[in-house]
């Protein structure tokens, strides 16, 4: 069973650059986490449990595995979430995770009703793939994102929706544009990370899970990025783009779409509603003729009340 230890600790010496003023902070060890933050919550202690757990998780999936205790800062707000993080760091504002894998160091934002989890193991991705470099070798953008988004389960209607109407629209963004960094603007970034997303997918996809964690392997190896990519899959870097382009082009455009099962479900869906409203309706404009009849046949008020009270019964059967 995982076990972690909780502390009271205020802020040292070495992370006054980090937080101004010092401020007390509680602080849970696990095996290969350091975690602060100011009170706990349902989603912290949950978080803390499962950390250990996600790390041998990420290690199943990429090979990679803590080499140093990592320190994670848990913001409560917008404002600390800036202040906790190093002076001069660039991170854009609609960010709620952000890791600096030189310094082993992640920080969240805790936000109401959300799950710590997946920005954690997004967050996490980084600075595994950070240790396993040693910073000797800039590893593509769009590769440590997409390989964070595949770690953390980040797949949702939104970045299929996103990817989609790039390639339609003709938006894709060259895979060398976002090796070395993504648009800072929010709606070009979202396309960079939909497409390294999908561009790790289709690598996985096509040619295995296994061989994909080799290419991992060796490139972590020989920091060789083209060799790397050679030695696993027998291909020259050009050889996977076109066909990451042709992958693009089949699988994103309006036939897979409106014949794809959840179109399909949302169409049907639509007819169903619509349906409901209209016997809604013609259902009210029956009752009304019912009452209008009897209005003509009875004159007196008690009755017509009784049969005002029939026929509403009736309605409502009929809906």
């Amino acid at each position: 069973m995982m076990t972690f230890k909780k502390t009271a600790f205020l802020t040292p010496l070495f992370f006054l650059f980090l937080l101004s003023p010092v401020r007390a902070l509680q602080k849970s060890e696990t095996l290969f986490f350091n975690f602060y933050y100011e009170k706990e919550s349902l989603p912290i202690s949950s978080l803390i449990k499962n950390a250990d757990p996600a790390a041998r998780k990420v290690k199943v999936l990429t090979g990679f595995f803590p080499k140093e205790k990592i320190d994670v800062f848990i913001a409560a707000d917008k404002n600390e979430f800036k202040t906790f993080q190093p002076e001069n760091a660039q991170v854009p504002d609609w960010a709620v995770g952000v890791a600096f894998p030189s310094q082993n160091l992640m920080i969240l934002l805790k936000k109401k009703n959300t799950s710590l989890a997946p920005v954690f193991r997004h967050e996490l991705n980084h600075i595994l793939l950070g240790q396993a470099f040693k910073g000797k070798e800039k590893v593509p953008r769009w590769l440590d994102e997409g390989l964070a988004m595949i770690v953390a389960g980040e797949w949702n209607l939104s970045n299929m929706a996103t990817m989609t109407g790039a390639v339609l629209s003709g938006s894709v963004i060259p895979m060398e544009d976002i090796t070395s960094h993504f648009p800072y603007e929010e709606s070009r970034a979202k396309i960079a990370y939909a497409q390294s997303f999908y561009f790790i997918s289709f690598l996985k996809g096509k040619f295995g899970d296994s061989s994909f964690k080799r290419f991992l392997t060796e490139y972590s190896k020989y920091h060789n990025f083209n060799l790397a990519i050679r030695k696993t899959y027998f291909l020259d870097w050009w050889e996977v783009e076109d066909m990451w382009r042709q992958y693009l082009r089949l699988r994103f455009n309006w036939i897979p779409i409106i014949t794809s099962t959840g179109f399909l479900w949302f169409v049907a869906s639509i007819i169903f509603v619509i349906g409901y409203f209209h016997k809604k309706r013609k259902s009210r404009l029956k009752l009304k003729e019912w009452e209008e009849e009897e209005a003509f046949i009875y004159d007196d008020d008690e009755m017509k009340m009784k049969m005002k009270i029939r026929c509403t019964r009736t309605f409502h059967k009929t809906l």
